[in-house]
């Protein structure tokens, strides 16, 4: 996909892994990142989307849904989740499209992903856009835990995968306070979703630090993200999950 703003960038995308501490692949997260046509720079999606217009929107969309339906098989013969993230411009764009909403729907497979920084998320269900998503989709939230907004939207039962964020993980993994904090945080959001996922453990010392608690999954650069070609690759349980499970 080639989009033309004041200079021309190119998309590329890559599905990025979510697995279960005995290394059990639960889902992935498609990535799009765009390259500059005359710099070999790669800038993620959320950069650039402020910058699209909504027929690039529009496009942008029907490429990544292009690029999960390519390999349907493999997410419905594996049971994968693929997460698509969105932020509510892009949300608005499939609220307000019938054919981009309907093409979704048929993808059993789909969670559409936001962040903390979606707007006006604090009002949770009471959020018109959101309420509509979580009706017809089902939603995962990013970055839990960045202290942009409160939880009600959690508690309002709007997410059935919430991800921690990985500054808050890093920043706090090291500190006599992690373990008493992170069994009350679990305690008070697992009623409220079905996964709760682990991001910023990108470092072995803290896989096994981490690996007993009651995640449900990690997200971590200790797994690479791989092409669409490559997904199969993905179910063969990581060596560095594998040995913390012995």
């Amino acid at each position: 996909m080639n989009i033309h703003l004041e200079a021309d960038y190119k998309s590329y995308t890559a599905f990025n892994p979510i697995y279960r501490f005995g290394g059990q692949l639960i889902a992935v997260e498609l990535l799009t990142q765009f390259s500059h046509s005359t710099a070999n720079v790669a800038i993620p999606q959320e950069f650039l989307l402020p910058q699209l217009n909504t027929e690039q929107r529009i496009l942008l969309l029907q490429n990544q849904i292009n690029s999960i339906e390519r390999h349907a098989d493999f997410f419905s013969q594996e049971k994968v989740k693929v997460t698509l993230k969105i932020d509510e411009l892009l949300a608005q764009t499939i609220l307000d499209s019938e054919f981009l909403s309907r093409k979704l729907d048929a993808l059993a497979w789909l969670e559409l992903e936001i962040s903390e920084n979606f707007t006006d998320l604090n009002l949770g269900k009471d959020h018109p856009g959101l309420m509509a998503l979580s009706e017809r989709f089902e939603l995962c939230l990013a970055n839990y835990g960045a202290g942009k907004v409160s939880s009600k939207a959690v508690y309002d039962n709007l997410f059935s995968r919430i991800k921690l964020d990985k500054g808050f993980i890093q920043h706090n993994i090291n500190r006599t306070s992690f373990q008493p904090f992170i069994n009350t945080l679990l305690e008070h959001i697992k009623p409220h979703c079905q996964q709760v996922i682990v991001q910023g453990v990108d470092r072995i010392t803290d896989l096994e630090k981490v690996s007993h608690y009651q995640f449900d999954g990690i997200q971590s650069a200790l797994f690479s993200p791989v092409t669409g070609e490559s997904l199969c690759s993905l179910t063969v349980p990581p060596k560095e999950l594998v040995d913390v499970a012995l």
